[in-house]
């Protein structure tokens, strides 16, 4: 990305994060998505968009300071927003209210769709490439069911399958 494309990107971004700080609310569904360490590019806009189509109660940002907006469609201005360096500090609150941390590892046993989710689940998704920064004990860890011979799926499609998930068990008609 040249410099000039960065620098409007950032201003749209800024411009759009004040807006968000006075109109963004949480959504109706006491689900959390943290998003950790992701690359700026299009994943979280993405998953932004998503999230304010699930209606998640927040999104958690994590050692992100700038990503394009303009992927997510204006989500950023309606989905309540957190950003933090570190990850720590994220599950801290998520704890505080209440939520139950899970993350996504294709090693894991129990699958989502098979999985009975808290009402108040937290989802920790990682950086693209490397998954979490940190070692995460204690963090219940679940599956998507694979059919192909790929062992990952993007993650901005994951985490609108865990959304979707969520709602099925827990949205009321």
């Amino acid at each position: 990305m040249s410099k000039k494309t960065r620098k409007f990107l950032e201003k749209k971004f800024e411009k759009e994060l004040e807006i968000a700080k006075e109109k963004a609310v949480h959504g109706q569904h006491e689900i959390i998505i943290i998003l950790d360490h992701l690359k700026g590019g299009f994943n979280i806009g993405k998953i932004l968009r998503s999230c304010e189509i699930y209606s998640v109660h927040e999104v958690h940002i994590v050692g992100t300071k700038f990503f394009d907006v303009t992927i997510a469609k204006g989500a950023l201005k309606r989905v309540k927003t957190f950003f933090y360096e570190d990850i720590e500090d994220s599950i801290k609150r998520i704890k505080e209210l209440g939520y139950t941390p899970l993350t996504l590892d294709s090693n894991a046993k129990t699958y989502l769709n098979k999985s009975e989710l808290p009402k108040k689940s937290a989802f920790i998704f990682g950086h693209e490439e490397f998954g979490p920064l940190k070692e995460m004990p204690g963090i219940e860890r679940l599956k998507i069911k694979q059919y192909g011979m790929t062992e990952s799926l993007n993650v901005s499609i994951a985490a609108s399958i865990v959304m979707y998930e969520y709602t099925n068990q827990h949205a009321s008609e």
